[in-house]
């Protein structure tokens, strides 16, 4: 079946258009799921409006998934703190859907990996100092559509990096400070938490898909350029690479990934409460009991839950 693509404002057709591309015409009613009226997220019904919802994402005339990988690798400057300067290292593997509706791309789910290393000079009265930071995180997230990141926008024509996670708290940070005054050296490592450092703005599509780094088939986007010089804020700035693609998938096979990233939420928010309880100091003892490994087959999701306890692990022990 043929189907539309809008690509800097020109229109194209092609056999099989890419999630990313995809733009059908027809208009549906504002209640694409057919939920009853009437009816709320009540405990009666939460399970039927959830089953629902999955249905209606088998529409293949309005829906279509892709897997994407997503890649910033940049340097990071703030001439404000001791003229720091580092790299950076952030991968998103994502599993989004295509809503021709809406003509835009939302992140149904995400797994993200970030790193960075970098230096500091202190220059003080009567003695001077430097700083080694490293940091890094992994974090997944699931979303429903009507609350997901959107990583592009067709209307607007605009692709979005990094979109802004959920949870700013996911990134362990170890400063190692050395100080030397009135020829006495001091050292001393200082543990935080934050959020990942990139900076990496939006790109406009208009007019230069088909160029300046994009490649498109029927089942496959990609898109890869230097970030636009930024700084956030006086004295800090971000430069680097994005590279972005993603590889049509079938919609059960796409619900099937969201529903490994929702089985992974609900798991965070039942060990997020096992933990504030304060019943155990370990906290892998009691998620180990969650998730006994007899409780499911795939391997795939198997690695995922494995990952989110060593990061509830991580989490752990950089709050204590």
């Amino acid at each position: 079946m043929n189907k539309t693509i809008i690509i800097g404002g020109a229109t194209i057709v092609i056999a099989g258009a890419i999630a990313t591309g995809s733009l059908l015409n027809n208009q549906r009613q504002d209640n694409p799921f057919n939920i009853p009226a009437g009816e709320d997220d009540s405990a009666g019904n939460a399970q039927k409006i959830e089953d629902l919802y999955f249905e209606g994402l088998e529409d293949k005339d309005r829906y279509t998934f892709c897997l994407g990988k997503e890649e910033i690798k940049g340097v990071y400057t703030n001439a404000v703190f001791g003229n720091e300067k580092g790299n950076v290292e952030y991968i998103s593997e994502d599993i989004s859907v295509f809503d021709k509706e809406s003509n835009k791309l939302y992140i149904l789910g995400r797994k993200i990996d970030y790193k960075y290393s970098g230096n500091a000079n202190l220059a003080i009265q009567s003695g001077d100092g430097s700083l080694e930071i490293t940091e890094s995180g992994v974090t997944t997230e699931y979303y429903k559509k009507n609350s997901a990141p959107i990583r592009i926008d067709y209307n607007s024509k605009i692709i979005n990096p990094a979109p802004d996670r959920e949870n700013t708290d996911w990134v362990a940070i170890k400063i190692k400070s050395r100080g030397t005054l009135m020829g006495l050296t001091q050292e001393r490592v200082d543990e935080e938490t934050g959020d990942a450092k990139v900076f990496c703005s939006n790109f406009s599509l208009a007019g230069q898909l088909l160029k300046n780094g994009a490649f498109i088939t029927p089942d496959f986007f990609s898109f890869e350029k230097a970030c636009p010089d930024y700084s956030p804020n006086p004295g800090v700035s971000f430069s680097g690479n994005f590279k972005f693609e993603c590889q049509n998938i079938e919609n059960k096979r796409g619900i099937e990934l969201v529903k490994e990233y929702q089985e992974i939420e609900k798991l965070r928010e039942e060990f997020k409460a096992i933990n504030e309880s304060g019943e155990d100091d370990d906290p892998g003892a009691e998620f180990r009991e969650i998730i006994p490994e007899s409780d499911s087959d795939d391997s795939d999701i198997q690695n995922k839950l494995q990952q989110l306890r060593d990061e509830m692990k991580a989490e752990a022990t950089a709050h204590d």
